[in-house]
C-alpha cells in the first residue's frame, strides 16, 4: 500500500517536471516523427552542429565536405564556386 502511493507521488512529480521543461510545447502535434525528435532535441543538436564546424574550420577542412579547403576560406574549391553562384543569384532578388 505505501509503496503504491509512493510510485504515484513519483509518477506525478515526473509528470510535473516534464511539463515544465517543455512548456513552450506541451503537447504539440508534429507532422512527423523526425520534427519531433528535432524539437526534443533541438539544444544538442545546435551544440553539435556548431562544435562539428569549428573543428573543420580549425583543421583546414571544407565545413561543407571533407576535401581540404581553399587559404583563407572555409570551402574547398567546388562549394566555394557554389557559394559565389548562391551570393549572385541572392543578390539578384
Amino acid at each position: 500500500m505505501v509503496f503504491k502511493k509512493l510510485l504515484k507521488k513519483l509518477k506525478e512529480a515526473a509528470i510535473e517536471r516534464n511539463i515544465g521543461k517543455n512548456s513552450e510545447n506541451n503537447n504539440p502535434e508534429y507532422s512527423n516523427r523526425f520534427l519531433k525528435f528535432y524539437h526534443n532535441n533541438k539544444g544538442r543538436l545546435l551544440k553539435e552542429r556548431k562544435s562539428s564546424y569549428y573543428e573543420k574550420k580549425k583543421n583546414g577542412i571544407c565545413v561543407r565536405c571533407n576535401k581540404p579547403v581553399i587559404e583563407g576560406i572555409i570551402f574547398c574549391e567546388y562549394h566555394q564556386q557554389k557559394q559565389v553562384g548562391y551570393n549572385k543569384e541572392a543578390r539578384e532578388k
